[in-house]
């Protein structure tokens, strides 16, 4: 919507927002009915009502490029190329790409723009994505080419980001020159170190050393599996499937836990690599996903960890959303 010009931009405002405050009597309804195991139509309907309350959030609170900085438009392009890909509504899905196309455009169109080691990741996964929509990636090539390729930075940064960004240079037809296997076994997808940690935390929940390291190494773990599995379009890589039953375990507890510390954000990037993996057995994953919708706050927003981080609301509400698309 960011496209339109004032007038059709406040008129369509105005209509979503008179729909919406009808819609959303439903939708609190229904979440409340989930919530209480008096199950609305679908489960389904509930999670998409919550996608929607949380879509006008983003929609009405537009990010800045020239204020906020790139990420957390970089951010909203992965979430929404993920929502595209998880519905089946062929009217969300043209939502979901012209969202998707309007920042794309706004960051080629920015001269000069310059890209931190940062954001390597992001713009590696999101030229992916725009080529998978048969969006015009052009500009985001040439800046693969020009500031990510040559960077001194491209491989020496956390093993997170090595992995990432290895996966995404060979999905884009690029030659990265490390091997992943050996990057995978240096990766927070080792077992000891988990145990180590999740143990650790779970014997003394309200120790913050312990607390910061298992909230910081899930959170790589997390993502070493988005990267892995492309956001669940490719299958459980290897160092998962041999240890199926430790990642079992982990998961079922991990997901306790977060909801334990209030971690809406890490609770929903765990939901969805249990999804990802197709892991079967989390009876905890039903009580988590029911957290979620009863976080969900009347404006859209979801729980929020750290409300001195900025845009901290809007990584809430997309971990949410791309989680809930998910189920």
């Amino acid at each position: 919507m960011r496209g339109m010009n004032r007038p059709e931009r406040d008129c369509t405002k105005f209509s979503i927002l008179f729909i919406s405050a009808l819609f959303l009597i439903s939708c609190q309804s229904a979440v409340k009915s989930y919530q209480t195991g008096r199950s609305p139509e679908s489960e389904k309907d509930a999670y998409q009502q919550a996608i929607h309350k949380a879509y006008l959030w983003i929609d009405m609170h537009p990010t800045s490029l020239e204020i906020d900085g790139p990420v957390p438009i970089l951010e909203e392009i992965m979430a929404f190329y993920v929502l595209w890909k998880n519905t089946e509504d062929d009217s969300l899905k043209k939502t979901y790409v012209d969202e998707f196309r309007e920042r794309v455009e706004l960051l080629a169109s920015v001269k000069d723009y310059r890209i931190g080691p940062k954001e390597f990741t992001s713009f590696l996964t999101i030229a992916l994505f725009a080529e998978r929509l048969q969006i015009d990636t052009l500009d985001f090539r040439r800046m693969i080419e020009e500031q990510i390729i040559p960077s001194p930075a491209l491989f020496s940064q956390n093993i997170t980001s090595v992995i990432w960004n290895t996966v995404y240079l060979g999905r884009l037809g690029y030659d990265p020159p490390p091997d992943l296997k050996s990057l995978i076994a240096q990766s927070n997808l080792q077992q000891e170190a988990y145990h180590r940690l999740l143990y650790q935390a779970i014997c003394s929940p309200l120790d913050p050393s312990n607390m910061d390291k298992m909230t910081l190494t899930t959170y790589h773990m997390t993502h070493e599996i988005f990267s892995l599995t492309n956001f669940g379009e490719y299958p459980s890589p290897p160092v998962i499937e041999n240890n199926k039953a430790f990642f079992l375990d982990f998961f079922e507890k991990a997901i306790q836990w977060a909801m334990d510390i209030n971690h809406v954000d890490l609770l929903g990037e765990m939901i969805m690599c249990v999804k990802m993996l197709d892991l079967k057995d989390v009876p905890s994953l039903k009580k988590g996903i029911e957290y979620i919708l009863s976080s969900q706050e009347d404006n859209g927003t979801f729980g929020i960890t750290n409300p001195s981080l900025p845009n901290a609301y809007r990584h809430g509400i997309l971990v949410s959303m791309m989680t809930l698309s998910m189920l």
